[in-house]
């Protein structure tokens, strides 16, 4: 699975490089961004730069954008994931102390004397018609 994502990694490099490569002339292009408020004083002009710089900052731009946005969500996972598992271990321990209340109770002899003695109904219907015979 590494190798294929390499070798699709490698193709979109090609294509890029060879949409780069056939369009040079406009990716060599200078051009100057300017920004205007309106008011003639307020008037600013950046130096004149190639296009394939424009376009490789706004590339790495959004390449550190969405590494920020993973990385965040990886912590806020990873805080989810440890509060589910303190979620976890505390039923863990209720069931494991009611285990143990229950067992006291299933041990203790008083309460066996307590229970009524009932016979199955096949056994008593059974033991009703020898008597009879």
């Amino acid at each position: 699975m590494k190798k294929v994502k390499l070798f699709l990694f490698l193709i979109v490099v090609i294509f890029v490089g060879l949409i780069i490569y056939q369009n040079r002339e406009f990716f060599l292009t200078k051009q100057a961004l300017s920004l205007s408020l309106g008011v003639e004083t307020w008037h600013w002009t950046a130096p004149g730069v190639a296009n394939v710089y424009y376009w490789g900052g706004c590339f790495f731009i959004g390449l550190i954008l969405t590494g920020w946005m993973g990385f965040m969500s990886k912590l806020k996972s990873g805080k989810k994931i440890k509060s589910l598992n303190k979620t976890i271990d505390t039923h863990l321990e209720t069931i494991s102390s009611l285990k143990t209340e229950l067992e006291a109770f299933k041990n203790d002899p008083y309460l066996e004397e307590q229970k009524p003695e009932t016979e199955e109904p096949e056994k008593a219907d059974f033991q009703n018609s020898e008597s009879t015979s």
